[in-house]
């Protein structure tokens, strides 16, 4: 259940890493046009990552590492033009990285999909 929240549309920043958090990502997270930075990292997160996240125009770093997340890197993050750091290693991702998403938004160790034991199956096709 989402929870209804005033004024969220304005929020900068989204910090949920590290928390235990269990179920899917809802798609209403799409619809925070203002957030510039959004962590939810080391949770026990699944299912895919949401394509509504693509709409998040002014964001600059997507931390999602570290959760249970499968399917593809969904091709509109790479229409996020301000994205910085993308960082979704430690999932059970599958597929290419979209077409029009710079490797160089792949945070750190996953520039070259070394993923700490989880593959990223095709990655460089």
């Amino acid at each position: 259940m989402l929870i209804q929240i005033p004024l969220l549309f304005i929020l900068l920043v989204l910090q949920l890493g590290y928390n235990q958090l269990e179920g899917k990502i809802p798609k209403e997270l799409g619809s925070l046009r203002q957030l510039n930075a959004m962590s939810l990292q080391h949770n026990k997160l699944t299912g895919q990552i949401p394509l509504t996240l693509g709409n998040l125009e002014k964001l600059r770093m997507l931390y999602l590492s570290s959760n249970n997340f499968n399917g593809i890197i969904p091709a509109t993050l790479a229409d996020i033009a301000n994205l910085e750091v993308l960082d979704i290693q430690n999932n059970s991702l599958s597929g290419t990285v979209p077409s029009g998403m710079p490797l160089f938004l792949f945070h750190y160790s996953i520039v070259f999909f070394y993923t700490f034991g989880r593959t990223l199956i095709n990655s460089l096709k």
